[in-house]
Parts: structure tokens; C-alpha cells; sequence
């Protein structure tokens, strides 16, 4: 991709009932964040849209497909060289029917909030994902405030 161009990047962050994120750890070689744990996420190809992204990476590395009612596209984040769309997807998808990409995946789970917290500390999860994960808290925070007033 041309240096004066940006590109759009999806980070796809699923939540279930209980309020855990389904969270992936990277594989042990690859040239970025090794070993820690993040969210689920890519580049978009040529001609495609955030939504078909967030699809496209899903399945591909854990074999879940999401559903588009269940979704809520959270916000975009600009970064140097790429958008970066952030999406907020429901589900109670069971670790054992996951299909990881053993080019990227080598491990998923449910983690809760307080999980990640302890994870942040340790040093095994993604820094540069903050701002997106932030974004889906601030969104859920609202959402449980707007809840209550109803």
C-alpha cells in the first residue's frame, strides 16, 4: 500500500452473557506480540467493507462467524498508517467448537474484566489494543447507565 494512503483495520471484541471478552493468544512466532493475548482483528482486503472484515477475520481465525444482529460497530480509531473500526459482537460461543488458525492462534478463552486488568499487569496483553478495548468498555459502561434509567 502507497506510504500516503491509510488502509481499514477491524478489531472484532466479542462479549458474552457473563460479561467475559473471548480473548486469543497469538502464535509463538509471529513478528508482532508473540505469545500475548488480544482480541481478534486484520486488515481489510481491497474492495471490502469493516463489516465483511470483521466477518472475514472471525472466521478465519477462530471459526466463529458473527452475526450482524448481535453486532454493534463501537467507533473508529485513527492510528500513523490505518483506521481501525471496533467492533463489539454477542455471543456464548463455546472455546471447544472454536476452529483457531494455527498460523495465528494457538490458544482462545473467556476472560473477564478483571482478567485483562491482571493480564495488562503481567505484560501478556497487547498494549496497542488498549484504546480499542477501552472504547468497547466506555460503550458498555454507557449502555448498562442508560439501562438503569429505563
Amino acid at each position: 500500500m502507497p506510504d500516503n494512503l491509510n488502509k481499514i483495520s477491524v478489531h472484532v471484541w466479542f462479549i458474552n452473557d457473563n460479561n467475559e471478552f473471548l480473548l486469543q493468544q497469538r502464535v509463538a512466532t509471529a513478528k508482532k506480540f508473540p505469545n500475548m493475548w488480544g482480541q481478534t482483528g486484520g486488515g481489510a482486503q481491497s474492495g471490502e467493507s469493516s463489516w465483511d472484515a470483521c466477518v472475514r477475520e472471525s472466521v478465519e481465525e477462530l471459526g466463529l462467524k458473527p452475526d450482524v444482529k448481535k453486532s454493534v460497530w463501537i467507533g473508529t480509531i485513527k492510528r500513523p498508517k490505518d483506521f481501525v473500526d471496533v467492533w463489539l459482537v454477542y455471543t456464548d460461543a463455546n472455546i471447544n467448537d472454536l476452529k483457531l488458525q494455527p498460523e495465528e492462534v494457538q490458544n482462545a478463552k473467556w476472560a473477564s474484566l478483571s482478567d485483562i486488568e491482571q493480564m495488562q499487569k503481567d505484560g501478556t496483553f497487547i498494549p496497542s489494543i488498549l484504546p480499542g478495548f477501552q472504547m468497547v468498555n466506555s460503550y458498555l459502561k454507557m449502555l448498562k447507565s442508560f439501562c438503569k434509567k429505563s
